[in-house]
Order: structure tokens, then sequence, then C-alpha cells
């Protein structure tokens, strides 16, 4: 989902979360700013609704959860209040102001051309202050394709190395949540040209 800048002026995050309940959209908080989340296009929603799916039948049985996009999550080391397109959470959620899930363990966040290199630079930042997130991955609409970051054993995040899968019949390994999503499952419903499954890292 596509996201603007809306105003210089910085908020607080009780500023920003009293104005925000008087809103009819949802809002991005980023450091004192506020960006509107814009409309998506229908295969954008599309996977999203897949992956929410995908993700929530093989949690069953499991200590951890689904959310959809309408459910906040916090930043508090970059003061950054973001909505993921899907994200998963392990144990009872922990809320913070607003009702923000703090203890995220993966995220989610279908590609578009306007959010593509916002997603992979200054989003990514945010979300990588979030303690308890292990992934981040990045779902194209165009191609069935999802890159896979993930922290490394020391706490970091090689944001330079990442997982690759590629093609309809390729498995996507959430491994903070140890389930299994093929990629057929995500993109159902799309009309792609069937590619080769393929899983590689990728510098």
């Amino acid at each position: 989902m596509s996201s603007v800048r809306m105003q210089e002026h910085s908020m607080t995050l009780d500023e920003f979360l009293a104005w925000e309940e008087r809103q009819e959209g949802r809002h991005e908080f980023v450091d004192g700013v506020i960006r509107a989340m814009s409309g998506a296009s229908y295969d954008h929603n599309q996977i999203v609704l897949n992956l929410s799916r995908e993700t929530s039948n093989r949690l069953m049985g499991k200590p951890c959860r689904s959310f959809p996009s309408a459910q906040k999550v916090r930043a508090e080391a970059s003061d950054t209040t973001l909505y993921p397109d899907v994200g998963i959470h392990c144990g009872k959620p922990k809320l913070g102001a607003g009702n923000a899930l703090l203890n995220v363990v993966a995220v989610f966040e279908v590609q578009s051309p306007s959010t593509y290199r916002y997603d992979r630079t200054d989003k990514f930042q945010h979300y990588q202050q979030i303690e308890t997130l292990q992934e981040y991955f990045l779902v194209y609409q165009d191609t069935a394709r999802i890159e896979a970051f993930r922290r490394t054993e020391e706490g970091d995040w090689d944001v330079a190395t990442y997982t690759v899968y590629v093609g309809l019949g390729a498995t996507l390994m959430v491994e903070s949540a140890e389930i299994a999503i093929p990629l057929s499952g995500i993109y159902y419903g799309l009309d792609f040209t069937e590619q080769e499954a393929v899983i590689k890292e990728e510098e």
C-alpha cells in the first residue's frame, strides 16, 4: 500500500494518536511526520488476502498468530508507528500506545511501484528497530517473487544478503514461526506465466 508524506511540522505520538482517531483512513507515524496510506491495486489486495489466509491457517495450533493490515506496529526506538500488509507475532500480544503491537516477529510488505524504494530502505530501517522482529519479506505483485531478509544470530541485519524465492512451485520458509507457505497459495488467483521454482541467496 502506498504512503505519502502529509505534513512538515512534527507531532508527538500522543498528538498523532488523538488526531488519527478522528480520521477515516489509516496513517503511519514516522519520527513525528504523518504519512497517509492510500489505496492499493486489485493484485496487491488479492496477495494480502492470500497471505493472511495462508499464514493464519498454518499457524493454527501454534503459539504464533498472524494479523492483517489494519493492525499497527510500533518501533519505539525510532518513534515510528507502521501498518504492515501482513504480520506475525508469537506469544501473548504486547500492545503499546494506540494498541500498536510491540512483539511482532515477521512482517510482509507487498511491493508497488510507488513504495518499492521506501519499503527497501527507510521503512525497512524503521522495522529493524523492533527488537523482536526476525524476518522481513518483500512480496512482488507483478511476478511470483519474494525476498526474505533475516536477523543474524548476532542480532544484526545483513541487508546486503537475502534469500529469494521465485516461481509458483517454490515454498517460502517463515523461520520465526516455523511454517512453510507455497508461493502458489500466496499468488492464488493471479495470472502469472509459470516460472521455474528457484530458491537462492543474493547479495
